[in-house]
């Protein structure tokens, strides 16, 4: 047997040997691998091409769990107290489901305060949007004519010839009161005698002619009824004024003609004691409610009402933010599952940072294994067809797809939970700690309601040369 011979037969061994330690083992060793992934050998000899070795197929098996399709574990958004825990352990919620509340006293506080705000800024935009009101306008109006009339007073005080006036009224009081206070005079008596007494003729006189038509329908209409009336009352005031003459003026005549001179003195000192700047002082306060009523009738100006509208925006904005606050005492369900833990009760104390409810959608099952290494994953692709065993239920047998292959390798000694992110950029030392491993994500083709959570499956890979 010449050597060519003796290689084929030797190759044949090793390949033998090596399908069957694949085929009981279910991993081919690291050596293995790098020969397989080599070129196929070819042997020359005397020009002859010899046929390469057939490898047989390699497949991969690797342990994994059932997860489900999704699953979180929830904290509360604030800290607070607990003031109501409203699920337990393997309820079934629906999203939006509220799982637990906080106590908000504080925040419903914060609440019915921007409410408050937010009515008033929104009543102060209607109001300007509104314009003013007819009683609005009336009470303007009426304080105008209230200072115009106060500036006139006291602008008619100060005209031309005012003090002048004044004086002469003062002077004229004066006068009267002297007359009231002095004796007659002989002369005086005798020239209001002489008035008296031709009253007296003129009224015989008169009332002789009346006398004669006093019959007549008309009486009232006729001359001799006015000539009466006339000589009458010029009799009277001859009398009375021999009477004061004769008798004097009373005390009380006296004392009004003293009132008299007072008030026109008073007059006279304030004129005098009248300064300019008090006409000034009027005339501004008709000014400015003569500003205020042509504002108020022109209404609001665009920039207004755009402050307005600015503060009803911003108390839009508080209440939201009040809102949000009140809806943060509430732990709600994002998505539709079951609820796998609770780690709290009524009273406790929570913080964001502490998972309190652990929810889990297990409409469907995923299968997840961390068992395999950077030469068993390299054959392994998303969609490739798998098997599934599972220990607790040795009669079922499921088909499923590879779904997705985590991009970035873990240490196999490190353990990492499932779920959580790749280890990345470890020191040399600890890269050296294990070997490199990826999560790689399983779907079944059928659901089992058999299957829970963390049950262990033996995932057999397809085949690959």
């Amino acid at each position: 047997m010449n050597n060519r011979w003796l290689l084929l037969l030797v190759g044949a061994a090793a390949a033998a040997v090596m399908g069957y330690l694949g085929h009981r083992l279910g991993v081919w060793p690291d050596e293995f691998e790098r020969v397989l992934a080599a070129a196929p050998l070819q042997i020359t000899a005397d020009g002859e091409r010899v046929q390469p070795i057939a490898v047989p197929p390699r497949k991969v098996r690797a342990e994994a769990s059932v997860v489900p399709v999704r699953s979180v574990d929830l904290s509360a958004p604030i800290e607070g107290t607990v003031q109501e825990v409203l699920i337990q352990e393997g309820d079934a919620v629906t999203e939006g489901q509220l799982l637990v509340k906080l106590k908000d006293s504080r925040q419903r506080v914060l609440v019915a305060q921007a409410e408050a705000a937010l009515n008033r800024a929104r009543a102060a935009l209607a109001l300007l949007e509104a314009g003013p009101s007819p009683e609005e306008i009336a009470e303007l109006e009426a304080t105008l004519a209230a200072a115009q009339a106060a500036y006139d007073k006291l602008a008619q005080g100060q005209l031309p010839g005012a003090i002048a006036e004044a004086e002469a009224a003062l002077a004229q009081a004066q006068a009267d009161y002297r007359l009231l206070t002095r004796g007659a005079d002989p002369l005086e008596i005798v020239e209001a005698t002489a008035r008296l007494e031709l009253a007296q003729a003129q009224l015989d006189q008169a009332r002789s002619a009346y006398n004669k038509v006093r019959n007549h329908p008309d009486i009232g209409m006729l001359p001799e009824s006015v000539a009466m009336q006339q000589a009458t009352a010029a009799y009277n005031a001859a009398k009375a004024r021999l009477d004061f003459l004769q008798s004097g003026a009373t005390p009380e005549q006296i004392a009004s003609a003293a009132a008299a001179v007072r008030q026109a003195q008073v007059r006279l000192d304030a004129l005098r004691q009248m300064e300019p700047l008090e006409l000034a002082e009027a005339e501004a306060l008709v000014h400015q409610a003569q500003a205020a009523l042509d504002r108020l009738r022109a209404g609001a100006r665009p920039e207004e009402i755009a402050v307005a509208q600015g503060d009803v925006d911003i108390a839009i904005a508080q209440l939201q933010d009040a809102l949000v606050a009140l809806a943060e005492t509430e732990l709600r369900a994002p998505f539709d599952g079951v609820i796998t833990a609770v780690a709290v009760e009524n009273g406790a104390y929570v913080t964001p940072d502490l998972p309190i409810v652990q929810l889990a959608d297990v409409s469907a099952w995923r299968i997840e294994t961390l068992d395999l290494t950077e030469l068993d994953v390299a054959g392994i692709s998303p969609g490739d067809r798998v098997e599934i065993t599972f220990d607790a239920l040795p009669s079922l047998r499921l088909e499923g797809r590879v779904l997705r292959i985590r991009p970035v390798g873990e240490i196999s000694s490190v353990s990492p939970v499932a779920g959580a992110l790749p280890q990345r950029a470890l020191p040399l030392a600890e890269q050296m700690a294990g070997d490199i491993v990826y999560r790689v994500i399983i779907e079944p083709e059928t659901y089992d309601p058999r299957l829970l959570w963390n049950m262990t499956a033996v995932v057999d890979f397809g085949a690959r040369r």
